[in-house]
């Protein structure tokens, strides 16, 4: 009987020392790579059209979005960083067209203790352009040490 409460004893003080050694995970710690002149922002929510409630294209497939020239896109913009935020810049490639910057948000806290992130939300109007034409939008949150973080969507026009 004493083998058995000395076991017991010795099972509940080894299972007290391996969880008194569990390291907690901390999302920001563990998804920020300092570089020595701070932390570049992160950005991984999915980008959906808050007008549909659609999912917006990440990539440029057979499956892009679809829109007409005109249309306003309104996304929200989930991120952190832990260097300040200088802006959050949206730009356009429309077909085979320069990159062109077609707003600039200057950075505005919004932070949700909720998701732990700001939050923005993103108009953008699709231009005039030939139907099927594809448009590459990138929104880049850009920090005051000039690093940065783009999310890229694709759509393409109809009529």
């Amino acid at each position: 009987m004493r083998k058995i409460a000395f076991y017991a004893l010795l099972l509940a003080f080894g299972s007290f020392f391996l969880t008194a050694c569990y390291d907690e995970p901390d999302f920001i710690k563990d998804n920020t790579t300092p570089t020595g002149v701070g932390s570049a922002p992160v950005s991984a929510n999915e980008l959906r059209d808050l007008n549909t409630n659609a999912a917006i294209s990440t990539s440029n497939n057979a499956t892009t979005t679809k829109y007409t020239a005109g249309t306003e896109i309104r996304y929200e913009l989930q991120f952190f960083s832990e260097s300040p935020v200088k802006e959050i810049n949206v730009y356009e490639t429309v077909g085979t067209g320069q990159r062109t910057k077609v707003r600039t948000y200057p950075y505005q806290p919004a932070f949700s203790k909720t998701d732990r992130t700001d939050t923005l939300i993103v108009s953008y109007t699709v231009p005039q352009a030939p139907v099927d034409t594809n448009v590459k939008i990138e929104t880049e949150v850009l920090n005051q040490n000039n690093l940065n973080v783009i999310r890229t969507l694709w759509i393409r026009l109809k009529q």
